[in-house]
């Protein structure tokens, strides 16, 4: 039950936009103490559900060019492929750190850098 109330909190506050799918991974990793692969494919999932939700509304309201959109789905799909491979080869702990290093450099660069237009 408390994992469910976790997802729909991130679930909310990603709606918001705050901190993405990056919240539901460090509840995974700190408060579940899952795998670092396991959490990834966890936040992955829980991100396909949440894109898919939202997916009707911004096509109502943007209409997005499809072939676009579908070279980066398929692109996407590409480098997740790839992705894993390299995450399986790779050892959980380092993987863990370098994890940590790209959300640090992510929020890093969303706080400090400034907007243009």
């Amino acid at each position: 039950m408390v994992d469910i109330i976790a997802a729909l909190i991130c679930g909310v506050l990603t709606g918001m936009g705050v901190g993405s799918g990056g919240l539901f991974m460090i509840y995974l990793l700190l408060v579940q103490d899952l795998p670092q692969l396991t959490a990834q494919g966890l936040n992955l999932l829980f991100f396909l559900f949440s894109a898919g939700a939202s997916l009707p509304v911004n096509i109502k309201a943007r209409r997005p060019s499809f072939f676009p959109l579908l070279c980066l789905c398929l692109f996407g799909a590409v480098g997740s492929l790839i992705g894993t491979s390299l995450g399986a080869l790779i050892d959980g702990a380092v993987l863990k750190k370098l994890f940590g290093a790209l959300i640090a450099f992510s929020g890093a660069v969303g706080l400090f850098s400034r907007k243009r237009g």
